[in-house]
């Protein structure tokens, strides 16, 4: 217990001074961005009845959250667990018992997850309204962050012992383990923040209760992984990341993108870099903004081949919508371009999460002069590399459906790579606006991709207008401290 009490002291100091230096950020950034979200989207779900989610949808969408994060924060927790390139790794030099170290990795990982609790506890007060003064409601809050901070300390576990040792049995085992804790943090959820919406066969109490129990039963089998594990497993981690998997195949891609000259190759260079990362897997983010591209193919392909959509659209002068110019309205090409920018912004996602993966080694970019256009412009052009496959996949889904009319094959094509290019160029553009906050930068990008997406979708000539505004340049000069451009 005295060594837990040192280490939690030394990081709550720790993240102390780092909520001192990005004071901006916390207290007027974060409210506005999740108060325009709130009133962007929240409300008009809200105050749209059509909009409403059934039971069966909304179950599915507390489990798919509670999946997100579990996978979101892997390698977040893989750092916390085995201190990869942090200060802390002097303790592994120390005698320091290996229950100190996971029993503070799991405060660490408490305290983040008692934001997302308290987001869904702000939720449950905006959706549904009336008092807090229930004791089920608290219960299953401490129950939720509980669950899920053992749940990403075993997925991190998990993760790091397959990569390993490739150990097919242990993993489906582990993926079980995770499958249950995901969906018992659903119904948690739920349980929170609508929890008029549980499914029949449950109760408030059986829940918390199972949930509680799951609870007890993860905290035992992650100690013990983590005791046997540990040894074995710290040196694979730290250099995990460090193999080399088509490095020159992306080197040579992203050369034709950094332009003429001097800066020309310095852009190609960080590109190249980028590119490599990701290919190596550096964040388990990169596994949850691929499953999710893939995961909105599925949905479109079901959309289109199950009869769901209604087959008729929106036309111009009241007539039907049967004229060249009114197919880009038809039912079944909106489905095909709006999964296409949903895809996008789940691959272009990986921006925030890659800047702040970069963070702890910008001095080196000051080092060799990297100037903020140059780091600026390599990671706009990483937003539309990264995110190329979207457009191609999801129109290749509607061709292939039989749903898209033969005519308007090549003119989809020409949409779906307009949105591409529109909306990785605007995520990419906003990649150093919250360079500190990975998460709400998260927020704010998808938010605004998803919107100009969605808008063009329906109007793609007045992408024309979003395209045509500048941004995010001065904030990459800003972050590198770099003279000129």
């Amino acid at each position: 217990m005295t060594h837990l009490k040192l280490i939690a002291g030394a990081v709550a100091l720790e993240g102390w001074r780092a909520a001192r230096e990005h004071i901006y950020s916390l207290l007027v950034l974060t409210p506005l961005v999740l108060g325009m979200t709130y009133f962007g989207v929240g409300r008009m779900v809200e105050e749209n009845a059509e909009l409403q989610p059934s039971g069966a949808v909304a179950l599915a969408l507390a489990i798919g959250a509670a999946a997100a994060l579990l996978a979101l924060c892997m390698s977040r927790a893989s750092v916390e667990l085995y201190h990869l390139r942090t200060p802390e790794s002097v303790l592994d030099t120390l005698p320091v018992p290996l229950d100190a170290h996971f029993d503070a990795a799991l405060v660490r990982r408490a305290a983040r997850t008692a934001a997302v609790g308290a987001a869904a506890l702000v939720g449950r007060t905006l959706v549904v309204g009336g008092a807090l003064a229930d004791a089920s409601l608290w219960a299953a809050l401490v129950v939720f962050v509980c669950l899920l901070a053992l749940g990403e300390l075993l997925a991190a576990l998990e993760w790091i012992h397959w990569a390993h040792r490739r150990a097919r049995a242990h993993a489906a085992l582990g993926l079980a383990a995770l499958a249950a804790c995901a969906s018992a943090g659903g119904l948690l959820l739920l349980l929170i923040v609508k929890p008029e919406k549980l499914p029949w066969w449950t109760t408030p109490g059986g829940v918390v209760g199972g949930g509680a129990l799951l609870t007890v039963v993860l905290f035992a089998l992650g100690r013990v992984l983590h005791r046997n594990w540990r040894a074995s497993d710290i040196e694979y981690a730290k250099r995990l990341g460090s193999r080399d998997r088509a490095g020159t195949l992306g080197e040579r891609a992203s050369k034709r993108f950094g332009g003429p000259g001097e800066s020309g190759a310095a852009v190609a260079a960080q590109l190249a870099r980028d590119v490599q990362l990701t290919l190596r897997g550096f964040s388990s983010a990169v596994y949850t903004a691929a499953g999710l591209a893939a995961l909105w193919m599925f949905v479109l392909a079901s959309l289109l081949t199950t009869g769901l959509l209604p087959a008729r659209g929106l036309s111009l002068g009241g007539g039907d919508a049967g004229g060249w110019f009114e197919t880009t309205w038809l039912p079944q090409v909106l489905a095909v371009k709006v999964a296409c920018v949903l895809a996008v912004v789940s691959l272009a996602s990986l921006v925030p999460v890659l800047v702040a993966h970069q963070s702890a080694h910008m001095w080196l970019e000051r080092a060799v002069g990297v100037k903020g256009a140059e780091a600026w412009r390599a990671k706009l052009w990483y937003a539309r590399l990264v995110s190329a496959p979207a457009p191609l996949l999801a129109w290749a889904v509607g061709v292939l459906s039989g749903e898209v009319p033969g005519f308007y094959v090549l003119p989809l094509l020409g949409e779906a790579v307009w949105l591409w290019w529109l909306v990785s160029t605007l995520v990419g553009a906003l990649a150093f606006e919250m360079p500190e906050q990975p998460g709400l930068s998260l927020v704010l990008m998808a938010c605004l991709g998803l919107a100009a997406g969605g808008f063009v979708a329906f109007l793609w000539p007045m992408g024309l207008a979003i395209y045509a505004m500048g941004m995010g340049q001065h904030r990459a000069h800003m972050y590198l401290y770099a003279e000129g451009t």
